[in-house]
């Protein structure tokens, strides 16, 4: 095949700058010319160069030290022309950010385009280089906060210094925002935003947020998924209560004998299917690529309408043996603490065991609850739900002028991708914008394969050195597409 002369140059640098070991899996081609003014090998070399910038700004949450990254890109901003920056301070060393690139002469409603710049703790003793030092190995960029969310970051800045050079032709301005405390804690990211700062964004006609992803098989992307929706997060806690003793007189009413039962039995209840119409027409592209007859079976009954309750728990329990699919199509509970106990020879009178509950944005949490207890099956042991129930939001439509230009760009880069709408099994700050009436869509714009993304919060994270410029190009595109 003959490839466009700036697409070969592109895709040859590329490789010259990978070691000979790089991993097959990590190269995608793009074979599609680059969109008008766009600079491809340009856009590589800055997003790297950001992202490797961002981890070394150890923002690690708790404590957060939000502001260290806020004000690089404040830094970074001040050089783009256009650009009117905020850097805000909503709690000692943390803090938000801003910067809205103005269009010359807007028509429209601006596009918000949004990141969080805190990142999950590492442990230093688990990875083979420091997490908090980008380090180039393999092909590999490894690094705390390489996929979640610092490339993202990376990559929107990129791509909006090359959107600075058009300003005369763009019909609305672009808001970026870096979010502190998105990986939890006080309310100082999104909800100060929303709450001390919503006049810097409420005016967004819709937002593009991290939380779907591009997914590469087989060398090439298959599939880009853009979140509409997202599962809500809890927490439930089993306390279980008993007789203390000494350990060298077995009790039959031991607290933490009876935790461990109930514990057991939960985790291995499953909560009701509950398809939306976002998981129907998730299911239903998914069906198109599927090579497994019994799966792709399975994924057109559960995403008929018109299914009866017997047809979708058959067809769920085929689907269920994928951990991803089962957790997309119900409520799903994660044993993450146990505590119980304070010497090895004494019984406790009491333990308590944690689960993460993600509830369907449809889902009564109580009753979720209840059933939990229920499965539990222990009279010593409760399970209670921290915190009260929350309103989720409506999912945001794909008939947007915005998720129609994420599925061109797609389409564009790589015409044999499918691009599936889906609801997030995690939580992200786009639920926030969401509650307020601004569509939001989520999109971790890299690449990945299952392996790597599978990194994400885990040891040794890392992102293909290849897929940075891809990244930001598809964000260029998304962004050019809806002036």
């Amino acid at each position: 095949m003959t490839l466009h002369r700036s697409v070969h140059a592109a895709v040859l640098a590329i490789a010259l700058a990978f070691p000979s070991g790089l991993a097959a899996q990590s190269i995608v081609s793009l074979t599609a010319p680059p969109p008008p003014g766009f600079d491809r090998a340009l856009a590589q070399q800055a997003t790297q160069r950001h992202l490797e910038r961002l981890i070394g700004l150890d923002t690690q949450n708790p404590p957060g030290n939000e502001l260290r990254v806020a004000r690089y890109l404040d830094s970074v901003f001040a050089t783009v022309p256009g650009v009117e920056r905020h850097v805000l301070e909503t709690a000692p060393g943390r803090g938000n950010f801003v910067a809205r690139l103005r269009a010359t002469r807007p028509t429209k409603r601006p596009l918000l385009v949004m990141g969080h710049m805190d990142v999950v703790g590492a442990d230093t003793t688990k990875w083979s280089t420091n997490p908090f030092v980008a380090t180039v190995k393999n092909g590999y960029l490894y690094g705390r906060g390489a996929i979640d969310d610092k490339g993202m970051l990376a990559a929107t800045v990129a791509a909006m210094q090359q959107l600075a050079t058009r300003r005369d032709r763009m019909t609305r301005d672009v808001i970026f925002l870096g979010t502190a405390a998105e990986e939890g804690g006080p309310p100082i990211g999104v909800d100060a935003m929303v709450g001390q700062h919503w006049d810097l964004i409420k005016d967004a006609e819709f937002a593009l947020n991290e939380g779907g992803r591009v997914r590469v098989q087989d060398g090439y992307v298959r599939t880009v998924n853009v979140q509409t929706t997202e599962k809500v997060s809890y927490n439930v806690v089993a306390t279980a209560t008993g007789p203390s003793g000494h350990g060298s007189v077995p009790l039959p009413d031991n607290a933490l004998a009876a935790l461990a039962r109930a514990v057991s039995r939960v985790h291995q209840w499953r909560a009701p299917v509950r398809p939306s119409e976002t998981t129907r027409l998730y299911f239903a592209r998914l069906a198109e690529i599927e090579s497994d007859p019994l799966i792709r079976g399975a994924m057109l009954a559960v995403s008929r309408a018109g299914a009866s309750q017997a047809e979708i728990d058959r067809a769920a329990e085929v689907l269920s043996r994928e951990p991803l699919y089962s957790a997309t199509l119900r409520a799903g509970h994660s044993l993450t603490l146990l505590n119980g106990g304070i010497r090895s020879n004494v019984i406790p009178s009491n333990g308590t065991a944690t689960f993460n509950l993600r509830a369907l944005p449809s889902d009564d949490v109580r009753a979720l609850v209840a059933a939990m207890d229920s499965a539990g099956g222990e009279p010593r042991v409760r399970f209670a739900l921290t915190g009260e129930p929350r309103q989720a939001p409506m999912p945001s439509p794909v008939t947007t002028a915005l998720f129609q230009a994420m599925e061109r760009a797609a389409k564009a880069m790589e015409p044999r991708t499918t691009v599936i709408p889906f609801m997030s099994t995690g939580a992200t700050d786009g639920a926030v914008l969401r509650g307020k009436g601004i569509p939001t869509y989520g999109i971790l714009p890299m690449p990945l394969a299952m392996e790597d993304e599978l990194r994400m919060h885990g040891d040794e994270e890392r992102v293909p050195v290849g897929s940075l410029g891809w990244a930001a190009e598809y964000l260029y595109r998304v962004i050019v597409g809806v002036m």
